[in-house]
């Protein structure tokens, strides 16, 4: 797995991928398997999918980008909207010369992945929705727990509450390493910018390949709101992992990657980007 920045709309943008190692200037190769793009969610970074690098560099060629305000890119903001994240995300994957992906969203990076799909087609070969719905609305508890951070009002939290009581504490430990990386201020505005956005009328829209990936133990989203995501979207499949809560990538890490391989083997086998 290697790190690098590239340019998109002026703000240094840092990601990582998988494959062989390219000089600065040059994009990633995409010789491997399928082009998978990977989003974070609100206020998270590309690291959150590390799991998920490191179990599939090998198979196939993947990217996780960190967006404006998270982790290691610049800027000290977020983008404010699900549909700005989006055409970022197009001019990212321009940047990088990556031309069709399978797209892997989790949470907010579900919504960005739903927008994706339905106004930049030719971009996105398939569609994974991990812990997302549509619309995606944080609890207004939770919102204003962070605006309180914010504000210096609080401490930043460091809850179990979207994890399942199974889930190992080394790997909550983990996601609350990644959490610190970027500013509660980001976080918040982000999940602000959730919740102004209504995915829902872009469902039927969607025409590539999806699954759904839900966890059981999910306090944040329903395994509801990811049944009605599968009844939306035409002929999209729903996995639902048990002893997993919002973070099934990192809390049952072999279990999501055995899903996603299943997904992508039923693709045609049309390689990288």
């Amino acid at each position: 797995m290697s790190s690098k920045y590239t340019t998109v709309a002026g703000v240094a943008t840092h990601f990582l991928y998988t494959g062989t190692t390219t000089l600065p200037p040059e994009p990633p190769r995409y010789d491997r398997g399928k082009a998978i793009l990977l989003l974070h969610g609100a206020g998270g970074n590309a690291g959150v999918w590390r799991a998920q690098l490191q179990r599939w560099g090998s198979s196939h060629s993947i990217l996780a980008l960190d967006y404006p305000g998270h982790g290691r890119s610049g800027s000290t903001d977020g983008l404010g909207s699900v549909e700005a994240y989006c055409d970022f995300t197009a001019d990212f994957a321009t940047a990088v010369r990556l031309s069709r992906a399978v797209v892997v969203g989790t949470c907010m990076g579900g919504a960005i992945a739903i927008e994706l799909a339905a106004t930049h087609p030719d971009l996105v070969e398939a569609v994974v929705l991990v812990a997302t719905a549509a619309p995606l609305h944080f609890a207004p508890a939770a919102v204003d727990a962070w605006r309180e951070v914010t504000c210096g009002r609080a401490p930043q939290p460091f809850t179990t509450d979207g994890f399942s009581p199974k889930t190992d504490f080394a790997v909550m430990r983990e996601l609350w390493m990644e959490q610190v990386k970027t500013d509660p201020r980001v976080r918040f505005t982000d999940m602000v910018a959730c919740n102004y956005y209504d995915g829902s009328a872009r469902l039927t829209s969607i025409r590539q390949p999806t699954l759904i990936v839900a966890g059981r133990d999910d306090s944040l989203v329903s395994i509801e709101a990811a049944e009605t995501l599968q009844q939306r979207i035409n002929g999209a499949r729903l996995v639902v992992l048990d002893d997993a809560g919002h973070h099934p990538a990192s809390e049952r890490a072999e279990a999501f990657g055995a899903a996603l391989q299943e997904f992508l083997s039923q693709l045609p086998a049309t390689g990288g980007s």
